[in-house]
């Protein structure tokens, strides 16, 4: 069977092309979004070393000085800051998976759509 290729058919063909390259990189990010959610995968957080040091400066007579915090609360504050960064990293990981997940729907629809058209012109 000849194909009879036109500008119509190249530019499906083209779309198909494209719109299915965007539904597999969609997939295979959707699915490590999935799986960082579910797993909780690790993140780097600074080290409680790092964190005190937010709460120090130096003074007019260049020594170093730290505000009026003892250990214990600048533990709780680190021990938060954890915490946000994990509910940070969770929302960012759901906003991607949003994010993912479209680009998978919309690039299968619309190759699926266009994969017709190609095929009724045969």
């Amino acid at each position: 069977m000849a194909r009879n290729f036109n500008l119509r058919s190249v530019y499906l063909y083209l779309v198909c092309l494209i719109t299915l390259i965007i539904f597999i990189f969609g997939t295979i990010f959707t699915i490590q979004r999935v799986v960082d959610l579910a797993l909780d995968t690790g993140h780097y957080y600074m080290t409680l070393e790092d964190y005190s040091e937010r709460f120090s400066y130096r003074g007019l007579e260049g020594k170093d000085q730290a505000d009026e915090l003892t250990e214990e609360e600048v533990e709780a504050r680190y021990e938060k800051f954890v915490e946000q960064e994990k509910e940070r990293a969770r929302a960012n990981h759901a906003r991607q998976l949003a994010s993912h997940a479209s680009a998978m729907v919309v690039g299968g629809i619309f190759w699926v759509y266009h994969w017709k058209k190609i095929k009724n012109d045969e």
